[in-house]
């Protein structure tokens, strides 16, 4: 019985983090990190002005934790879609589609990331590049890598190619409309990254 309760307990305690995570991304992605609002937080996710401090010590940390939430499921979500198939050139192209399916589906959240990549805050920019780090990964030993092996992509040097496509990847889909969309297609964007590693391209490394 003891352990049932503690298990509700801690089941509350996780959806009231994720409303009061939900509620930040919201505020922060419409006015920005300095001008969100702790108290404002609490109440836009139904519940008193002091409950985040139960979760939060202060607004940096809660600042700290959402750009790790947001983050680690943005990784895992295209990780776990990158996975569902072995083929290099299909993992590619399913990279970028996930990542911009991610944008997509999470519009306040994916906001939070482009202000952190691009504002003066370096501490969570620090954060978000050791979050991405397992996507380099990712793109430089389960697709490059197998890639080239396979023939399907040209003799290039992993590592420099994979932060390359990081960089096509966070630059286009940080270009949104007015809706907060990516102005660019996944295809679009997957086509072009494919073409360029395709082998009988290019005879030399780049």
């Amino acid at each position: 019985m003891a352990r049932q309760k503690e298990n509700e307990r801690e089941a509350v305690q996780n959806a009231t983090r994720s409303k009061l995570l939900s509620a930040a991304a919201a505020q922060v992605a419409r006015d920005g990190f300095d001008s969100a609002n702790i108290n404002d937080i609490s109440t836009a996710a139904g519940y008193a002005k002091g409950t985040i401090y139960n979760y939060f010590p202060s607004k940096r940390a809660l600042m700290l934790a959402l750009v790790k939430d947001i983050a680690a499921r943005h990784v895992a979500f295209i990780s776990e879609t990158v996975h569902q198939t072995a083929d290099p050139q299909e993992r590619l192209e399913r990279f970028f589609e996930a990542g911009f399916a991610f944008v997509s589906e999470n519009l306040a959240e994916s906001q939070v990331l482009i202000i952190t990549l691009y504002g003066h805050d370096r501490e969570l920019r620090q954060i978000i590049y050791e979050a991405y780090l397992p996507l380099f990964k990712l793109l430089s030993v389960e697709v490059i890598d197998p890639g080239i092996e396979a023939g399907q992509f040209r003799s290039v040097e992993p590592t420099k190619t994979a932060g390359l496509l990081m960089t096509i990847y966070l630059g286009t889909c940080s270009q949104v409309n007015e809706a907060g969309r990516p102005w660019l297609s996944p295809q679009t964007v997957s086509d072009f990254a494919v073409h360029a590693l395709a082998a009988g391209q290019h005879t030399q490394d780049g």
